[in-house]
């Protein structure tokens, strides 16, 4: 009897051992937008092929937004690109084959999602239409997840700073986008020096809970063992 007990102590351990060193899936809540045209209250062209709503989870003091843009197939493959988003490069960028539509999909994070998130995107239609645009997305934010108690008055003021950051670029639109065509390639770098480093953080320390979690496991196979043999 004692050594039944025992065994299902081990079990039960074990399965727990096993079920925490697992990679676990982030749940995202959705959230609506709308794709306006830049420095308007406008619609954009481009809202069409904006899938809605986008999903959104909370991830330390800044929100982790994920999009998704979906062409038919008649526009070719994946012919709707982004080149920036809230400044930066797009992050988790993956493309997918969807029945007859092609879905690019993508992430970005930001601390304020009460200001507009500007945007360019690239449009290439082979033989049809090809331009770049800005555009910028207006976000719901009545049921939005808590954030990290964290930097409260920094995010204030860099809330304050964007607000009136927006409302210069509206008023100089022409100069904004040449400056932009310029620090596009360099805010691409190092949002991709930021990820890539994030992703290898990441990465080591799964590695080390994996580890971590089969030496416990090869522990108590050991100390099960000899319980057994000796009883």
């Amino acid at each position: 009897m004692m050594k039944r007990n025992f065994l299902k102590i081990l079990l039960g351990f074990i399965l727990t051992l096993t079920i925490l060193i697992l990679p676990t899936k982030v749940s995202a809540d959705s959230i609506n937008y709308q794709c306006l045209k830049y420095g308007t209250s406008e619609q954009s062209i481009a809202s069409g092929y904006y899938v809605k709503p986008a999903q959104i989870s909370a991830n330390g003091d800044q929100y982790l937004v994920t999009m998704t843009i979906q062409t038919g197939a008649k526009l070719g493959n994946w012919p709707v690109t982004v080149l920036s988003i809230n400044g930066a490069g797009p992050a988790n960028v993956s493309k997918t084959r969807n029945g007859d539509n092609y879905d690019y999909s993508y992430s970005f994070q930001t601390k304020d999602l009460s200001k507009v998130i500007n945007s360019s995107i690239s449009i290439n239609v082979p033989n049809v239409y090809t331009a770049k645009h800005n555009i910028g997305f207006k976000f719901d934010t009545g049921n939005l997840p808590a954030l990290a108690a964290t930097n409260s008055s920094n995010s204030s003021s860099q809330a304050s700073a964007s607000s009136t950051s927006n409302a210069s670029s509206v008023a100089n639109s022409s100069s904004v986008k040449k400056d932009k065509s310029k620090t596009t390639t360099k805010n691409n770098s190092s949002a991709n020096k930021q990820i890539a480093a994030l992703n290898k953080k990441n990465k080591q320390t799964q590695t080390a809970i994996i580890i971590g979690g089969i030496s416990a496991l090869v522990i108590l196979a050991v100390a099960a063992f000899f319980f057994i043999k000796r009883k």
